[in-house]
């Protein structure tokens, strides 16, 4: 591989990436054309996540969009019915985003295609060399967060 910048390398591994999920083995992943393909991700963390109460500015910092686009994708998730938005007691303001018994429905198959595609990503990498990675990447995050502070 040549020498090129890391953030062209990280440019085309995001096309590869989506290129492979628009392939037809990860059909879950392509639940709903009208719905953005972060959704999945989106909903699979509020599944994880389904013991707490997570808020639309929790997912803006999870995923590191900003509060509109944010605003996109929920509004889309709730019209297809996939996500409801309820008030908390404490602040009547505050809505906590909950997913729906619709988007359990679909849990179990984007997992099993999240779990396909990680498989594929990672093949032939070492644990160690996983975890080297994960910790560069995450300190590309935290750069590139820093300087949008």
């Amino acid at each position: 591989m040549s020498q090129k910048d890391i953030g062209r390398v990280l440019g085309e591994l995001n096309n590869l990436i989506h290129r492979e999920i628009m392939k037809n083995e990860y059909t879950n992943f392509k639940y709903d054309e009208s719905v953005p393909r972060s959704s999945t991700c989106i909903l699979l963390y509020l599944h994880t996540q389904s013991n707490n109460n997570v808020f639309q500015k929790d997912l803006e910092e999870e995923f590191s969009v900003r509060r509109s686009t944010m605003s996109k994708v929920l509004t889309a998730l709730e019209q297809k019915g996939y996500i409801k938005r309820v008030s908390v007691s404490e602040d009547k303001r505050l809505k906590k985003i909950v997913i729906t018994s619709k988007a359990d429905n679909l849990i179990d198959a984007l997992k099993s295609d999240r779990e396909k595609l990680e498989a594929k990503i990672v093949r032939g990498i070492s644990e160690s060399e996983l975890n080297t990675l994960r910790s560069l990447l995450n300190k590309i995050k935290d750069n590139l967060k820093e300087d949008q502070k």
